[in-house]
């Protein structure tokens, strides 16, 4: 352990005596013409046609990890033509061994970071800032994706060795737009190849004559754990930071033509048991979206009879707080350009949630009667304008529970180099007969993020409410700060929420607070010793104090040690410091006719957790997670594991059991969460999913079956099974609702 600390420390001094970087000069590239007369590429996945060996190879790429700047272990070569209406880009991924290629994970966006795979970053507006991605593996996935402030967003930045982005999350990356492209990839003798096909109108641009756009390809070695860059990223950073991006000059971009329709029929028929009468509900539907390309960079969306049966299902979450739990938003129409509308702090402070628009607060669907949304960037300005009507609702009952409504959501960001101000409007407007009077709610903000330097990036937003009948401190405003470089992340933060600030549109779980918060990571890479690839002590945590001064709650992470070996995953050790002081009391356990509640007082309590996680390449791997002590004025006791396993390429299957032991003077209970989720993709473009879920603090059982068969941008033929049971002895229900769903949405181009 003496070397490993060494490793530390010498790392710890070298930090803070390292010269400043010079700044390059950035690569450059250029695309090769397709001849007027010429065809484009045979799409096969290898590199043979003549016109590919007209192209230029870039090569040269060099790693970012295990060994930051030297040139990769295994050669890459990267190929790129224009002409008849697409860029393509051609990647051969040499390999000294192709047998060892992992090929896994058939299904379209899944995660690229744990199989051999390509990405490839284009800043089409060469502004430094805003980029789209493109992603594949050796089986040819489509994955794709938009970039906007460089990956960064306003709240903290994740550290190196995070996850990639959840579909349904929205940050300054949104993994959930869905462009309409083609790639094939395969295995071959020198290792695996790719071609992709980018439709010119799928994406935004400047068009003219001579342009330039910043380009950057990222490759996984994942059976060798090393990523490697065209145009080098230092450590800390990812294929999103495009200032440091290739520049791909000479292009001649023709005016973007786009149009698209998007139509749907749909047959359903859902059941609820719980009901006397009427419990047989069929229905069938048709409805549909229409993209439309105005301009090379600005897009409108216009959808009637908004439909999202094809939706996947929410992942349960058992709730042991006294506020509301976070559920990320699915809905594609909504998921599309959502970072345009991003304001705030993510899943804290966000002045617009687009879950609001469309579901009870129950969860309930509420008919979408149509919409219409305009975004895209109009010189310095990145715009967004989303407008959205929806219908009366009723409860399973027949009882009325929302009238008509109308949102609306203005959105407009000054792009200043690499930094950026904005403001955003948000209003809600009750529209129709049971609309009543005064019945609306208005929000408002101004935000700012000034790029000080390549290291570091400065936040700021200041917002308010306007609600009839509503009095008080109706704001919210945050500053942060984030450092980031190949050994150091350090981010902090103050929030200030009024205790009237009212965002109807947005998802603000408490309100009345200040908010001190920090976060500090140290990611050293001991060279001595071969089998770590990083060491990442941590610590992060958040006060919310009233604006009596008086403290709300406390939370701290204390992560002293974190080990990541050298083939992926991590373990270590740590400890979770809790305090709350509520006011009121709350419920966190009431089924079986037993209810558990925690009394108003003041608590504070520690846990220490021990995890172990497998490397998540491996054919199964897993998590285990084991956590022991207090909990308010009692005992607690939980455990967590996660199990995931490949039989092949097409077929995956995950299963976890969270079990959580709570022992407190107002009573004992148990939760437990187990989800169970296998997919059988029989081709990248079609799959079955399985996702089955047993809630303990819920007492229900849920599932979703879904058969997706794909064709182009996620259309296509769908069919929908869900189920919930519950396992209580209280209630005479065993089975609650059932529905089964047919529908078919295709993509026409104009």
């Amino acid at each position: 352990m003496s070397q490993l600390f060494r490793s530390v420390f010498v790392s710890f001094v070298l930090c803070f005596v390292a010269l400043p970087v010079t700044a390059q000069e950035p690569l450059k590239l250029e695309a090769t013409r397709i001849p007027d007369d010429s065809p484009g590429p045979v799409l096969d996945g290898r590199l043979t046609d003549e016109i590919w060996q007209r192209a230029t190879p870039y090569a040269g790429f060099k790693q970012q990890d295990p060994i930051e700047g030297a040139p990769a272990s295994e050669n890459t070569e990267v190929r790129i033509l224009i002409g008849r209406g697409n860029l393509y880009i051609g990647i051969i991924a040499f390999d000294s061994n192709p047998s060892r290629i992992i090929a896994a994970q058939a299904r379209r966006d899944a995660e690229l970071m744990n199989v051999d795979s390509i990405i490839v970053a284009l800043d089409t507006f060469n502004d430094s800032q805003n980029a789209f991605v493109f992603g594949t593996n050796a089986l040819g996935i489509e994955y794709d994706g938009q970039v906007a402030s460089e990956g960064q967003s306003g709240s903290t930045q994740a550290a190196s060795g995070a996850g990639g982005s959840q579909r349904g999350s929205i940050g300054a990356f949104n993994a959930n737009w869905d462009g309409d492209w083609t790639v094939r990839a395969q295995v071959t003798e020198r290792g695996w190849e790719t071609e992709m096909a980018i439709p010119l109108k799928t994406l935004r641009y400047r068009e003219g004559t001579d342009r330039t756009w910043g380009f950057n390809v990222m490759r996984n070695i994942r059976h060798k754990n090393e990523q490697v860059y065209l145009a080098p990223i230092p450590r800390g950073f990812d294929i999103y930071r495009v200032s440091m991006a290739a520049k791909l000059e000479g292009l001649d971009l023709p005016p973007r033509r786009d149009i698209k329709l998007t139509p749907y029929v749909l047959g359903s028929v859902n059941k609820d048991f719980t009901r006397t009468t009427d419990s047989l509900d069929r229905n069938g539907d048709i409805g549909g979206d229409l993209k439309w390309g105005i301009r090379p960079n600005l897009t409108l969306d216009v959808t009637v009879n908004t439909d999202f049966a094809q939706v996947e299902a929410d992942e349960e979450q058992v709730n042991l707080t006294r506020f509301d739990l976070f559920f990320p938003e699915k809905r594609t129409f909504f998921l599309e350009n959502a970072s345009t509308f991003q304001f705030g702090q993510p899943q804290a402070i966000d002045l617009f949630f687009s879950r609001r628009i469309g579901l009870s607060s129950a969860g309930q669907p509420i008919d979408i009667l149509g919409g219409a949304r305009l975004s895209g960037k109009i010189g310095q300005w990145n715009t967004g304008l989303l407008n959205i009507q929806t219908n009366d609702a009723d409860d399973l009952a027949g009882r009325p529970i929302a009238p008509a409504n109308n949102f609306s959501v203005l959105r407009a960001q000054r792009e200043i180099g690499r930094s950026n101000v904005g403001a955003i409007f948000v209003n809600r407007q009750a529209t129709g007969s049971r609309a009543g009077s005064d019945n609306w709610n208005r929000t408002f903000g101004l935000d700012g993020n000034w790029q000080a330097s390549t290291n570091q990036r400065f936040s700021a937003f200041v917002a308010g409410t306007d609600t009839p009948g509503v009095t008080g401190t109706d704001y919210a405003s945050r500053a942060a700060y984030n450092f980031t470089n190949n050994l150091w992340l350090v981010n902090g933060g103050f929030s200030q929420v009024g205790d009237r600030f009212n965002p109807e549109v947005g998802f603000l779980p408490r309100r009345g607070y200040r908010r001190p918060e920090w976060r500090i990571f140290f990611q050293p890479q001991p060279k001595s010793i071969p089998w770590i690839r990083r060491i990442a002590p941590h610590t992060n945590g958040n006060v919310y104090y009233g604006l009596d001064g008086t403290m709300q709650s406390a939370n701290m992470h204390l992560h002293p040690l974190e080990i990541q070996p050298a083939q992926g995953g991590r373990f270590g050790w740590y400890m979770d410091y809790a305090a709350d002081n509520p006011t009121r009391p709350f419920t966190v356990y009431n089924r079986d006719g037993r209810t558990v509640s925690i009394v108003p007082g003041e608590y504070d309590w520690w846990q220490q957790v021990y995890e172990y996680l497998h490397n998540p390449s491996a054919v199964v791997t897993g998590t285990l997670r084991f956590r022991k002590g207090n909990y308010y004025d009692g005992d607690f006791t939980g455990f967590e594991m996660l199990g995931e396993t490949r039989i092949g390429s097409r077929l995956t299957a995950e299963g976890g059991w969270t079990r959580q032991d709570i022992d407190l003077p107002g009573g004992s209970f148990v939760t437990n969460l187990i989800p169970i989720k296998a997919t059988w993709s029989f081709t990248t473009l079609a799959n079955l999913q399985a996702f089955i879920q047993y809630n303990g603090q819920t007492a229900q059982v849920s599932s979703n079956i879904r058969l997706a068969l794909l064709d182009r941008s996620s259309t296509g033929f769908f069919i929908v099974y869900n189920d919930r049971r519950d396992t209580t002895s209280v209630t005479p229900y065993d089975t609650l609702g059932r529905s089964f769903v047919i529908k078919y949405t295709r993509l026409i181009d104009f």
